[in-house]
């Protein structure tokens, strides 16, 4: 008996050490009954129908190789979105560099794949306009962007930190849109991308470049440090194999022009959420408006009175 109960006790021991020697894998998460989904969300920037489309898919592939649901959920809106951001509600982000590099910067978040083109902005006016120069267009000139937080919008916004010279911002929905009010003269500037400005303008005749951006990262993901970092790092690397750029198709194809995505490094989204500070310190340094209140009732979680961080 003596001897049956310490063979036992090693069978136990050797098992607990090869329990702990044995590296982690997808297999060993949480069960899926014994834990919440992991949510992921992105920028909506689309209709929930057409978010659904695009990234479903990516949420069923990652339930698949983290053996853990993943479920996407579309924001009712960007103060809704922004609010989730905020609060770090959500698990898995899909969204614009600003946002990005604020996650890095206050959640440390970890980066993921990103798209590979950089975004490369343009101030720009009607050829023969009188504005020659940035300081001719500070004060009294009428600037077609779209709203924030699109980053092209908060991009041009530092161009101007006095708000005593600034141009008047008329949001427009639509680089195509903003364009043909520029060269139509019903706004005296517009901004872009470089190349959808070039599509328009390929020959260079209609319109004059004011402001050339930097080389900014493109859009792409960040995960929450909610999550194990043996979980972070498996989502990295299953968006980046193969199978991850078939689920990522719709996306693709979407931002990138089908090219597949790479992989993100901190150091390339330095100092990228300028302006976005400004933006949400006055959204929330005196609580949640009742505007943000009722958006957030409405996807049915609180919201807690904080300063921003």
């Amino acid at each position: 008996m003596k001897h049956e109960r310490v063979l036992r006790a090693l069978c136990v021991l050797i098992s607990g050490a090869v329990a702990a020697m044995t590296p982690w894998s997808p297999a060993h998460a949480a069960p899926q009954s014994a834990s919440k989904p992991y949510l992921f969300i992105a920028a909506p920037r689309e209709t929930a129908a057409r978010g659904q489309r695009d990234y479903g898919p990516i949420a069923a592939f990652l339930s698949r190789v983290l053996h853990h649901p993943v479920v996407y959920r579309h924001p009712n809106g960007w103060l809704t979105y922004e609010l989730w951001l905020w609060k770090d509600h959500a698990d898995i982000y899909f969204d614009g560099p600003q946002f990005m590099a604020w996650g890095v910067h206050y959640l440390h978040q970890t980066l993921g794949p990103r798209v590979p083109q950089p975004q490369d902005w343009r101030l720009y006016t009607w050829t023969g306009s009188p504005i020659k120069t940035l300081e001719g267009a500070a004060t009294g000139a009428t600037l077609c962007a779209p709203p924030v937080p699109n980053f092209g919008t908060l991009w041009v916004s530092d161009l101007f930190p006095n708000p005593a010279r600034q141009p008047y911002f008329r949001n427009v929905h639509g680089w195509k849109r903003i364009f043909r009010d520029v060269v139509d003269h019903q706004c005296t500037l517009g901004i872009g991308p470089r190349l959808t400005i070039h599509s328009f303008d390929p020959d260079h005749t209609k319109v004059t470049i004011l402001k050339r951006g930097p080389h900014y990262p493109n859009q792409g993901f960040t995960i929450s440090r909610k999550l194990p970092g043996p979980v972070r790092r498996e989502i990295v690397r299953a968006l980046l194999s193969p199978a991850g750029e078939k689920a990522m198709m719709r996306l693709r194809k979407r931002f990138s022009h089908g090219r597949r995505l790479v992989a993100g490094h901190v150091r390339q989204y330095r100092n990228v959420d300028k302006g976005l500070d400004a933006q949400w310190g006055t959204i929330y340094a005196a609580g949640i408006d009742r505007y943000l209140k009722q958006d957030a009732k409405r996807e049915g979680f609180a919201v807690i009175l904080q300063a921003a961080p």
